[in-house]
């Protein structure tokens, strides 16, 4: 089940058209990316055509998956949110004051 951790502000208090930046922590149902692991392979071929050597090593890429958790902020004051950033764990929301 997914869950917010906490939701942290960069100031204590905003004056009028000040930037706020809103930094939420959680913990997705569904991730946002999955590392799947693909091996790549290099080959050695001499002049004659024989295969002289190979050798494979892994590599992990994170894969974005379609399907992931979204976040949304609004607050009372019927500002605009924008999400600035996102690692999968930590958000950071940005608006004005």
């Amino acid at each position: 089940m997914a869950s917010i951790t906490s939701l942290t502000f960069d100031q204590a208090a905003y004056n009028t058209n000040d930037p706020i930046n809103l930094t939420v922590v959680y913990v997705a149902d569904v991730p946002s990316v999955v590392p799947t692991t693909f091996t790549a392979t290099t080959t050695i071929t001499d002049a004659s055509g024989a295969q002289t050597a190979t050798s494979s090593a892994p590599f992990v890429v994170n894969v974005a998956q379609p399907d992931a958790d979204t976040l949304a902020t609004t607050d009372t004051g019927s500002r605009v949110w924008t999400e600035a950033s996102n690692d999968g764990s930590t958000a950071v929301f940005q608006a004005v004051a």
